[in-house]
């Protein structure tokens, strides 16, 4: 065996100082302080991320169960008192609930079924299926992804103040001159965008189908074509079970869009008893700055400790709901991704 191998092979001699301690090159110290310092400085800035995203849940836990009204100015976090007073207040007089819950819960949900409906039928089209227009079609759903929804409110509340559905009333009209359909306060003025395509965010969902769709082998539908099974066939009993993960991640991302939208849905219920639970929140936030909204408790800064219960009342659900199907929505998200 040659010599140099040999005296590698050898066990090394510890390298020690003059108080007993072992002895590291400059390079090799220089190296292990640089990985602390990235070690410190990386938790101290998540710890920091952590606080910035927490803090108004934090502070809407500490005020939602408070009673201190008087003392607020030195009770910060801890509350001294705990009771369930503006919950109470929060859940009957601010929220109206539980009917205001449940129309945004029959909202969210119809509006999010119809969603993955619609977007995977889209998506599908635009991913498999040449056609004339194609890509100003495709185009056109990518520039609904940018627009705001509050550029074209008006127009939306003028047509589904007085709809046609699609010309039928002005058959209707014909023996019934007072006929008149007002979808306005009714839950179809956010379910038949949905079922259309246009709901909120539905540019956003065709794209994700139309990727995920473009992403999977066509040697799947040319073994259906072979089989015997036609283009919907083929699409209901091929693509669609493995199109689930994609599905999934639609789906919660249209209820959580629909639980938490009040630009749209406020204007789609602008006088209605019985409002979705966000338009509720915002229309008492509202009241509350203007110094028109008074409680039993007769001061100001009650309005605040009421107003944070009434947030967590419409962020619990969502919590909960994310708590359950974390682990099932990431692993969607990750494997639908976005490929060009």
């Amino acid at each position: 065996m040659d010599k140099s191998v040999k005296e590698r092979m050898k066990p090394q001699k510890i390298k020690k100082n003059k108080f007993g301690l072992q002895k590291f090159s400059k390079s090799y110290v220089f190296k292990e302080l640089a990985k602390w310092a990235y070690i410190i400085f990386r938790t101290f800035l998540f710890i920091g991320l952590a606080y910035v995203i927490l803090y108004p849940l934090l502070t809407a836990l500490s005020k939602a169960f408070s009673e201190d009204y008087m003392a607020s100015a030195t009770v910060e976090w801890i509350p001294k008192n705990f009771g369930m007073t503006n919950m109470k207040i929060a859940w009957s007089t601010y929220l109206n609930m539980p009917d205001s819950m449940f129309l945004s819960i029959r909202l969210s949900l119809v509006a999010a079924i119809l969603q993955v409906v619609t977007s995977a039928i889209v998506g599908y089209g635009f991913a498999r299926y040449k056609f004339k227009g194609r890509e100003l079609l495709f185009s056109l759903v990518i520039l609904s992804i940018i627009v705001p929804p509050q550029t074209y409110l008006i127009p939306m509340y003028i047509i589904y103040r007085r709809f046609h559905w699609f010309g039928l009333s002005y058959l209707i009209q014909l023996f019934a001159p007072n006929f008149e359909s007002n979808l306005l306060n009714t839950e179809w003025s956010m379910w038949l965008p949905a079922m259309l395509g246009v709901g909120l965010r539905g540019g956003l969902f065709i794209y994700i189908f139309r990727q995920f769709f473009r992403g999977m082998p066509k040697d799947l539908e040319e073994a259906a074509w072979i089989d015997g099974c036609g283009p919907f066939s083929t699409f209901v009993r091929i693509m669609v079970p493995n199109a689930l993960s994609a599905a999934l991640t639609v789906f919660l991302f249209s209820l959580v869009w629909h639980w938490n939208d009040y630009t749209v849905a406020g204007m789609m219920f602008p006088t209605a008893d019985v409002r979705p639970i966000s338009v509720m929140l915002i229309t008492q936030s509202a009241k509350a700055a203007n110094g028109s909204l008074y409680t039993s408790l007769s001061a100001d800064i009650n309005n605040s400790f009421i107003l944070n219960a009434a947030v967590l009342i419409v962020i619990t659900p969502v919590l909960v709901l994310f708590g359950f199907l974390q682990k099932y929505f990431i692993e969607s998200v990750d494997r639908v991704g976005i490929k060009g």
